[in-house]
């Protein structure tokens, strides 16, 4: 019965479809196409962040924040598990990296991306992340917007360009509305999936990503994925360019030992013959990072906006070092461990079965790298620098270093913060990161 309504159901939408294209031109056509993949697309980024949202709720959200959580070994590891099992035995088919998987689908065939793909990577992704793994959503998303476009082009029986330009306004879509950030998600097409910029293309892309963000905020709000305003206290200060100077060195060395860690740890855990041993390994490094670093837990976002905040207090929730979390000096040390082990655990979690990217941790290792060198010179030099415009700052530099995107990382955060009086510190940082 369930497979007659489907067939129906399908059988209507094209019918529909047919319709329409003959009675629409060929760009009002795919402008229409656009905005219906603009709407499944945000109303998929919805779905994914709800059970993201209650699975988080349910396993840490009761943790109290002065004790150390031993549920911090275990969760991961289980996590991990689900996924594999539910990519191995349900989906049988390869779900991470959502990005690689869009450019290979658009290279290698012919933009098609398989049904699956539309719920897939918000089941994958959800499940790691919810249990802990280190990695982001964005990934996973990209994917499933992109997935959505092509599949609504099939439907339609569009050529190779009009698929892949629906595939670039499905996945343009799914970043525009996760950061609720439409500009991001035109830069992000153009940048990084590299579609060509002519009027035919760019207006369908606006339009699906101006719909995706739309329907966020209908469903989420207008809360922005990081709770930040810029004070007067934030504001770029000229006798400041050498700092960011000094930050755009660090973020590009940190973004080269971001990919190198990621690369190594990847062919490290490749080597290991058995997915059970896989388990074990991705079990035991996630289990004791976690455990002893707890903003690791995640995507790490809840944890990061505090900090860039300058509650420096509130990395050391759920952590056996509650104690000294008054100490300066072991904040600092406390922050800079976590930022390099993020990549580590970040790397643990996509090589070992986890579903996630590395888009989310690109911003995390950014926003640690900002503050941590804001924290030295206000703790060390008495000097008054922000820490929250460092740590935005920050974030565009290493995500321009790893995802060689430094105009998507300019906008990103430009949109995120209302920080456009930052241009010129966030230009400085992602060139020369880049």
């Amino acid at each position: 019965m369930l497979r007659d309504l489907r067939r129906n159901t399908l059988e209507w939408i094209i019918s529909l479809l047919r319709r329409l294209s003959n009675r629409l031109s060929e760009r009002q056509m795919i402008a229409v196409l656009a905005v219906v993949v603009g709407l499944l697309a945000g109303f998929g980024t919805c779905i994914f962040e709800m059970l993201l949202h209650w699975l988080q709720t349910a396993l840490v959200s009761w943790f109290p924040s002065d004790e150390a959580q031993a549920l911090l070994l275990v969760y991961p590891a289980i996590g991990i598990i689900l996924a594999t099992l539910f990519v191995k035995y349900i989906v049988r088919d390869e779900i991470s990296e959502g990005v690689t998987r869009v450019l290979y689908a658009m290279a290698r065939k012919d933009s098609r991306i398989a049904g699956h793909n539309c719920w897939s990577s918000i089941v994958g992704g959800a499940t790691t992340i919810g249990f802990g793994g280190s990695v982001g959503p964005e990934a996973p998303i990209v994917l499933t917007g992109a997935a959505i476009g092509s599949n609504v082009g099939k439907l339609a029986r569009l050529n190779y360009k009009e698929l892949t330009l629906l595939l670039c306004c499905g996945a343009g879509a799914a970043v525009a509305a996760i950061f609720k950030a439409p500009i991001t998600g035109v830069v992000f097409v153009l940048e990084i999936l590299m579609l060509d910029i002519t009027s035919a293309s760019v207006f369908p892309l606006i339009l699906a990503s101006v719909t995706a963000t739309t329907t966020a905020l209908i469903y989420r709000g207008f809360d922005p994925i990081f709770a930040i305003t810029l004070s007067e206290a934030d504001v770029f200060v000229i006798k400041q360019i050498p700092l960011y100077i000094l930050l755009g060195v660090c973020c590009g060395l940190m973004s080269y030992y971001f990919t190198s860690v990621n690369s190594g740890v990847g062919k490290f855990v490749k080597r290991i013959d058995s997915q059970y041993k896989r388990w074990i390994f991705a079990g035991v490094v996630l289990g004791l990072l976690i455990f002893i670093f707890p903003p690791l837990y995640g995507e790490g976002y809840r944890s990061l906006t505090a900090f860039m905040h300058g509650d420096v207090q509130a990395l050391f929730s759920n952590s056996m070092f509650f104690k000294f979390r008054t100490i300066e000096w072991v904040a600092i040390i406390y922050a800079t461990a976590i930022m390099f082990f993020k990549v580590v655990a970040m790397a643990t979690t996509n090589a070992s079965g986890g579903v996630g990217g590395t888009f989310a941790p690109s911003l995390f290792v950014g926003a640690y790298m900002g503050a941590i060198v804001a924290l030295i010179c206000n703790t060390c030099f008495g000097w008054n620098v922000s820490i929250v415009s460092f740590s935005l700052v920050g974030m565009a530099g290493v995500m321009a270093g790893v995802m060689k995107a430094p105009l998507t990382s300019i906008f990103l955060i430009a949109e995120l913060s209302n920080g456009y009086g930052l241009f010129i510190p966030l230009m400085i940082v992602a060139a020369i990161s880049f």
